[in-house]
C-alpha cells in the first residue's frame, strides 16, 4: 500500500522533453515584440544570436542565416522590432527560445509589409539571381539616364560624368519619379530605351531619384517595373534614393548604387587615371624598346667584330682576287687568239684578192657564159653556165662575155 501511494519518479531528460512537447504544441507560432539585447552573430555560421526584452522579462532568441540573410537591415542592440517565430526548448540544459522567422521594426506598416511580401515572392522566382545580372561596360558610349527633368539628380548626374568621362553621351528620358502614375512613365522609358538599340547603341539605362519616405519610393517597388526591368535587354543601373534605401528596382538591376551620385562615379571611368595608365604604358613601352634596341645593337657589334662574321668576307674577297687574276689570264689569251685570227684572215683576204677570177679580168682576161635550158638544168638552180672549152658551145648560140669593166652580148657564127 505505501508504494502505491508513492509519486512517479521522472528523469531530467523526461521533464524536460515532456516540457518540450507541450510548450511546441502550443505555442507553434507567437509574435512579440521587444528590444534587442546582447545582440552576435556567429562568425562561422551567420546565425544572428540576442535577447529580446521588455521592462519586466527577457527571452533569448535565434535567427538562423537562412532566414536572417534577406534582411534589409542588421538588428542593433536597442532596437525595438517584432517578431514572429516558434517557442522552442533545448532539453539539454532545460531552457527555451524563441526561433525568429521573421523580424522587423516596431511601427513598420503595410507599406513595408506588401513590400517585404512581394521581395519574398521575387526572391523565390530568381530574379535577384546574380547569374540573370549584366556586365556592365568598361568604356559606354551612350547611356539613358531616365530621371526628372528637374532638380539636383540631373545636374548632379550630368556634372560627375562630364567631369570624370567627358567622351560620354547622356540621353535624358523625363518621367514622373513620384505619384501615381510615375511605375508606368518608367516602364515606358525602359521600353522605348531598349528601341534606340540601332541608332545610337545604348549601352547603360540608369534610373535615379533622390531619397524620400517608403510612400516616395513606392513607384520602384512596383511588380510590373521589376518585371520590364529583368527582361530588359540591356544593362541597368538603380540610383534610387539615399544609401540606406532599398527598393525592388535595386534587387532586380543589374547593379545598384547608393546614390545617383555614386552611379554617376560607378558607371564611368576616369579619364585622368586612363591618361595616367596611357602615359605609364606610352613610358615603359619606350624604355623596353629602347632597351631591346641597345641589347640587339650590341649583340650586332659583337657578331660583326668575330671571327665567324668576317671569315665568309674574307674568303669572298680572295675569291675575287682570284676571279680577277682568272678575268686577266681569260682576256690576255682570248686577245693573242684574236690578234692571231685577225692576222689569218687579213692574209686569206689577200690571198683571195690576188686569185680572184675578177682580178684576173684586169689583166685581160674575159669570162664566157652561155644560156642554159630548163631541161638541161635539172635540180641547178642557176640559169647560166660558164663556157671553158670551145666545144663548149656550138655555131649561132648566144653568149655572154664579161669584161672587166662591162658584159657584152655575142652570137656564135661558125
Amino acid at each position: 500500500m505505501i508504494q502505491g501511494n508513492l509519486p512517479q519518479i521522472l528523469t531530467v531528460s523526461e521533464l524536460n522533453f515532456n516540457i518540450k512537447t507541450l510548450v511546441e504544441e502550443n505555442f507553434r507560432f507567437v509574435h512579440l515584440i521587444g528590444e534587442i539585447s546582447n545582440f552576435k552573430v556567429h562568425s562561422q555560421s551567420g546565425h544572428y544570436y540576442f535577447t529580446l526584452k521588455d521592462s519586466g522579462s527577457q527571452i533569448s532568441a535565434v535567427m538562423w542565416r537562412t532566414r536572417n540573410e534577406n534582411l534589409l537591415f542588421t538588428p542593433e542592440d536597442g532596437m525595438q522590432i517584432v517578431v514572429k517565430g516558434r517557442i522552442t526548448v533545448f532539453p539539454a540544459k532545460g531552457s527555451y527560445q524563441i526561433e525568429v522567422w521573421e523580424l522587423k521594426p516596431q511601427g513598420m506598416g503595410e507599406l513595408q509589409a506588401r513590400f517585404e511580401k512581394l521581395k519574398q515572392k521575387l526572391f523565390e522566382e530568381g530574379m535577384f539571381d546574380e547569374a540573370h545580372k549584366m556586365e556592365l561596360p568598361k568604356f559606354p558610349e551612350n547611356i539613358v539616364l531616365i530621371t526628372s527633368k528637374t532638380g539636383a539628380v540631373l545636374h548632379d548626374f550630368i556634372k560627375i560624368c562630364k567631369r570624370r568621362y567627358p567622351l560620354l553621351n547622356i540621353y535624358l528620358y523625363p518621367v514622373n519619379v513620384q505619384g501615381v502614375s510615375a511605375s508606368s512613365s518608367i516602364i515606358e522609358a525602359l521600353r522605348d530605351a531598349e528601341k534606340f538599340q540601332k541608332f545610337p547603341v545604348i549601352d547603360i539605362i540608369v534610373i535615379a531619384r533622390g531619397g524620400g519616405s517608403l510612400e516616395d519610393l513606392l513607384p520602384f517597388n512596383d511588380e510590373r517595373l521589376a518585371r520590364v526591368i529583368f527582361s530588359c535587354k540591356i544593362p541597368i543601373v538603380s540610383a534610387v534614393g539615399h544609401e540606406v534605401d532599398f527598393t525592388i528596382c535595386d534587387f532586380v538591376a543589374d547593379m545598384r548604387a547608393p546614390t545617383p551620385s555614386a552611379a554617376a562615379e560607378l558607371i564611368t571611368p576616369n579619364i585622368k587615371d586612363l591618361i595616367e595608365s596611357i602615359d605609364k604604358f606610352s613610358y615603359f613601352s619606350r624604355s623596353f624598346v629602347q632597351s631591346k634596341t641597345e641589347n640587339l645593337r650590341n649583340s650586332l657589334r659583337e657578331v660583326q667584330g668575330s671571327y665567324y662574321f668576317n671569315r665568309p668576307k674574307d674568303l669572298i674577297s680572295e675569291f675575287n682576287m682570284r676571279i680577277d687574276e682568272l678575268s686577266k689570264g681569260i682576256t690576255g689569251t682570248a686577245g693573242g687568239r684574236i690578234s692571231s685570227l685577225k692576222s689569218s684572215v687579213k692574209f686569206f683576204k689577200q690571198t683571195l684578192h690576188h686569185i680572184s677570177p675578177r682580178n684576173n679580168l684586169k689583166k685581160g682576161y674575159a669570162i664566157v657564159r652561155k644560156k642554159v635550158d630548163m631541161d638541161e638544168l635539172r635540180l641547178l638552180f642557176e640559169f647560166e653556165k660558164i663556157v671553158t672549152r670551145a666545144s663548149g658551145v656550138g655555131k649561132n648560140e648566144e653568149v655572154e662575155i664579161e669584161f672587166h669593166d662591162n658584159k657584152k652580148q655575142a652570137k656564135i657564127t661558125s
